[in-house]
């Protein structure tokens, strides 16, 4: 077999399930590719936008991850465009050959054109956004607690999440534990009843993916830790000042987290369908670019009911996988493999012993789902390391009830209110 060279494109579950698979063929050269030098393990994101955690302690090296790879190198560059026909990848100017390319870039947050939510809505998918939503709750906590302004200080002290999915639950759950534990403590002097943390679904019901007994379970947990959930509520404006809903309820925040939706990123050189994804085969290659293949977030093929694969890591690690194996069996001229996904379920955690799971037709809820929900992020999380300094802060918080990395990096300033803050019955609090 004549060497041949692949270049993955993204870090992410997709990139680096590809690149264990080709690394196990001598005779292809394989170039990994990404903007940041790291692996983020995002399902843990909101753990560190409410200082649960530790930005490092869910990202890993990228170049550590390679050592065990030797036909594998990495590049650090933004990728500009990809030109087929050429088959070069164009990394910050740098023109990069490919005989085959893989394209596991992932999402972004989708704002749905809504006005403010790109200018001061917060989203949740870089280390970068997590770190800004930390240190705007604690610059909000700081403030709060010396604002004489009772207005200010109840907006300073409301936090808006808005999707009711699971990572918007899993926030929502992991500032209701704020609430509760951390802020009596740290600011004494502040009224409980004045800390809102607010959950806003479009639809009628969370986690629409889940079952709608677990949907119940989530919410009446959410709930008892003194979250608010207004559903069938959209938001039309989100304001430097507050958020608008179409219902004409305006909540005056200065911190509203957008978990609403994500769009594929999208890559000049690739023609995009729905959702700024890229249409494949089933065997996961663009139909004109046979040598080009998308796998993860990016990818749009049908399932068996008409709408594309979920957008999670199990589907980015199966199809990363699937996409380097094609490319192997090509070479060594065999026939490709059509993509046959296993769902290995949902899960999604709310809060101290509490989380619930789908595995199977099981449908856990309460403590063993959040065993579950704990040994699975434990298990596919990159690094032994990693795995203990997690493992250790969740000991931590789980036995003194507090949140350990509580450190404002950058203090954020806040603008004045230009909305008077309206009662929570006439809000429907």
């Amino acid at each position: 077999m004549a060497e041949k060279h692949v270049v993955v494109l993204g870090a992410g579950f997709a990139g680096l399930n590809a690149v264990r698979e080709l690394s196990r063929e001598p005779s292809v050269r394989v170039t990994l590719v990404d903007r940041n030098n790291y692996h983020l393990f995002q399902p843990l994101l909101y753990q560190v936008a409410s200082a649960g955690l530790e930005a490092p302690q869910i990202a890993f090296p990228v170049r550590a991850f390679l050592r065990r790879h030797k036909n594998a190198r990495f590049l650090l560059g933004n990728a500009e465009g990809i030109d087929p026909r050429a088959r070069v990848l164009m990394v910050e100017g740098r023109p990069v050959p490919y005989d085959y390319l893989i394209v596991g870039l992932g999402t972004r947050t989708n704002d749905f054109g809504l006005p403010g939510v790109a200018k001061y809505g917060y989203a949740l998918k870089t280390l970068d956004d997590a770190m800004r939503i930390r240190d705007r709750l604690i610059s909000a906590g700081e403030e709060a607690s010396r604002t004489a302004d009772p207005h200010r200080r109840r907006a300073l002290l409301t936090m808006v999440i808005v999707g009711g999915g699971p990572t918007g639950v899993e926030l929502a759950g992991a500032l209701g534990e704020v609430r509760r534990h951390v802020i009596p403590r740290d600011f004494p002097g502040v009224d409980l009843r004045e800390v809102r943390v607010i959950l806003i679904e479009t639809g009628s019901r969370l986690l629409d993916a889940f079952a709608p007994s677990s949907a119940r379970y989530a919410q009446r947990f959410l709930e008892r830790l003194g979250v608010e959930v207004w559903l069938g509520e959209r938001v039309v404006e989100i304001r430097p000042d507050g958020v608008r809903l179409e219902s004409g309820k305006f909540i005056p925040t200065f911190t509203a987290v957008w978990t609403a939706g994500v769009t594929g990123q999208g890559i000049p050189g690739l023609q995009v369908v729905r959702g700024n994804r890229v249409a494949t085969t089933p065997e996961l290659y663009v139909p004109e670019h046979p040598e080009v293949y998308v796998a993860g977030d990016m990818n749009f093929l049908e399932y068996k009911d008409g709408r594309p694969y979920p957008q999670v890591a199990p589907t980015a690690m199966q199809q990363g996988r699937l996409a380097a194996q094609n490319i192997l069996r090509e070479l060594r001229g065999e026939e490709k493999r059509a993509f046959r996904y296993f769902d290995k379920g949902n899960m999604a955690t709310l809060g101290r012993n509490a989380a619930v799971a789908e595995i199977k037709g099981l449908r856990l809820s309460a403590f063993p789902a959040w065993v579950a929900w704990l040994g699975v992020h434990l298990y596919y999380l990159a690094g032994f390391r990693n795995r203990l300094m997690v493992l250790g802060n969740w000991a931590y918080s789980y036995f003194t009830y507090d949140y350990a990395v509580r450190v404002m990096h950058h203090r954020h300033e806040f603008p004045a209110l230009k909305t008077p803050l309206e009662q929570p019955a006439e809000m429907g609090a």
